[in-house]
């Protein structure tokens, strides 16, 4: 199997720590004083820590939603973002860490655009799209 890598920045490990492995349930895989690495299926996500990196107030693009799919989606701009695919009880248990948590939602709840999606920021206000793939719609 192949793995495929995704580079980030992070102005607070400890934050992307919790963030990433405690409420989404990543596998952590690396852990420095200035990089953090988790691995799901074939794609590890590394953070390195920055001191400053470019933190917006909007959503990133997803494009699911300019498909008509999400008829109120918010005002997006080209920013970054990652989507994570999750089992359905994985799916179910993350999102109610984050929703415990306070992160910063784009729906209050999960919403259905073809597969279940559930849209957060992270500590740096990356747009984090968690999705379950797997249940059927509502």
């Amino acid at each position: 199997m192949a793995t495929w890598f995704s580079y980030e920045y992070s102005t607070d490990i400890a934050a992307t720590r919790h963030f990433y492995g405690e409420l989404v349930g990543l596998e952590q895989v690396w852990d420095t004083a200035d990089d953090i690495a988790f691995v799901h299926d074939c794609v590890q996500l590394t953070f390195h820590r920055v001191d400053s990196v470019e933190q917006p107030d909007d959503w990133a693009h997803q494009p699911g939603w300019a498909d008509g799919q999400l008829p109120d989606a918010p005002a997006t701009r080209p920013v970054r973002s990652v989507s994570i695919a999750l089992p359905p009880a994985a799916f179910r248990d993350a999102v109610a860490r984050l929703r415990a948590a306070g992160v910063k939602t784009l729906r209050p709840e999960p919403f259905w655009v073809g597969y279940w999606s559930f849209v957060v920021q992270d500590p740096n206000r990356l747009t984090v799209e968690l999705t379950d793939p797997n249940s059927p719609p509502p």
